[in-house]
C-alpha cells in the first residue's frame, strides 16, 4: 500500500493520469487481500471503474470490474 501511495504521489507530481485508475485497482486488490475495512475495497474499485470509463480505457475498466466481481464473490462465498 506504501508503494501504491508512493506511485500516485509521482503520478499526480508529473500529471500522469493514465495510471490513477490502475493503481486504485491495485489499492483495492491490496486492501482485500489485507482484509482491510470493506468500505475502502469498495472505493477503490469503484474509483478504478469510474476513472478508467472517464478515460475510456476499455482494458483497464474490464480489469477493474473483473477484480471488483471476484472480491464480490469471495464476500458473499463467506457469507459476509
Amino acid at each position: 500500500l506504501e508503494a501504491i501511495g508512493e506511485a500516485e504521489a509521482i503520478a499526480e507530481r508529473f500529471e500522469i493520469g493514465s495510471w490513477y485508475a490502475e493503481l486504485n485497482r491495485l489499492r483495492g486488490v491490496s486492501l482485500a487481500a489485507l482484509g482491510a475495512d470493506e468500505t475502502r475495497i469498495e472505493a477503490s474499485f469503484r474509483a478504478a471503474i469510474r476513472i478508467a470509463r472517464e478515460q475510456k480505457a476499455a482494458s483497464l475498466e474490464k480489469r477493474a470490474e473483473a477484480n471488483y466481481a471476484e472480491y464480490r464473490a469471495a464476500k458473499e462465498a463467506r457469507g459476509v
